[in-house]
């Protein structure tokens, strides 16, 4: 029998929103409207060499109300964004993640929690914002995963900015055997370490806050950023 794995991606507390009529092709261009199964099965897997559980596809993550979530698809579109395409999870609104990075930006609602499985592998407590990716899969034809990321975050202040150091966003991947008791492993931590990817842990130099880890960070994103993040 092929093993049976979890995997959980999560995003906590990015903040952002930025006016729609700023949108344009040198942005990334979101999509709110397509289906957990679809964004993990057509999107994420995309091959026929990892089968998805039935019924095992979760998402969690907030409702806006006004035809917006906090998850949905994205592409790259004519931007200089270094990934093609793939999912987008956040802790604000799906269609304020496109360009400008014209300022600091929020979406926020009193009820949207966090998640103790995110805090473990962060090393942190009383987490808000969090949305969760979940399912199940059998791979039948390797024992290896791979994926490309980029975690992009507000916190990232600049010299100028309002704020202050010392909160942070963060990204866990998390896998482990389905239905047993073990722990999760986190595989969205720096290379060679088991140090989780987050504001805390990756900083770059000129910002407002000391750098940690500079050498993996990428920059301190202009206001003509294909995303509206600070870094």
């Amino acid at each position: 029998m092929k093993p049976n794995f979890t995997l959980k991606l999560f995003i906590l507390f990015f903040l952002f929103t930025i006016p729609a009529q700023f949108l344009s092709a040198q942005y990334i261009k979101v999509e709110p409207n397509y289906t957990a199964e679809k964004l993990v099965k057509d999107i994420f897997i995309g091959s026929s060499c990892i089968e998805v559980v039935h019924g095992s596809i979760k998402i969690q993550g907030w409702n806006f109300g006004d035809g917006d979530k906090s998850y949905g698809y994205f592409d790259k579109g004519t931007s200089s964004f270094p990934i093609e395409n793939g999912i987008l999870l956040s802790s604000g609104k799906l269609n304020d993640a496109p360009g400008p990075n014209n300022g600091i930006n929020s979406a926020d609602n009193s009820g949207w929690q966090g998640d103790n499985d995110l805090e473990n592998a962060l090393g942190v407590s009383r987490t808000t914002n969090a949305t969760i990716l979940e399912f199940d899969f059998i791979s039948s034809e390797s024992n290896h995963i791979s994926f490309d990321y980029l975690f992009a975050s507000e916190q990232y202040l600049r010299q100028s900015d309002f704020g202050s150091c010392g909160y942070t966003d963060g990204f866990a991947f998390l896998i482990k055997k389905a239905g047993s008791t073990d722990s999760y492993k986190n595989l969205a931590v720096l290379p060679n370490t088991s140090t989780p990817v987050s504001v805390n842990t990756v900083y770059g130099n000129d910002g407002k806050c000391t750098p940690v880890n500079p050498q993996y960070f990428g920059q301190f994103n202009p206001t003509n950023s294909p995303i509206g993040f600070n870094g």
